[in-house]
């Protein structure tokens, strides 16, 4: 589930950073119809808030199955080495 969520966070990010881009250009060009890239940014924008999260939640022990925070190498909680 953290791999799915690490590429769908680097994909909207990279769809993100194009649809900006596009959205410059537009205003550049005095062009003010921008109500699809401003979607397209919004919907991109959710999907990497979900992702961050979804990343954040998933970092548990795989013996007691509880979150920890730590980067360690040790649960804080049964005390089992996390690989």
């Amino acid at each position: 589930m953290k791999k799915i969520a690490t590429w769908v966070l680097i994909i909207a990010f990279i769809i993100f950073l194009i649809d900006w881009g596009i959205m410059g250009i537009k205003l550049i060009d005095n062009d003010y119809n921008i109500i699809f890239e401003a979607y397209v940014g919004f919907a991109c924008w959710v999907l990497i808030t979900i992702s961050i999260f979804v990343r954040a939640i998933s970092d548990k022990c795989p013996y007691c199955g509880k979150i920890h925070a730590a980067r360690g190498s040790f649960c804080s909680y049964c005390g089992k080495k996390i690989q």
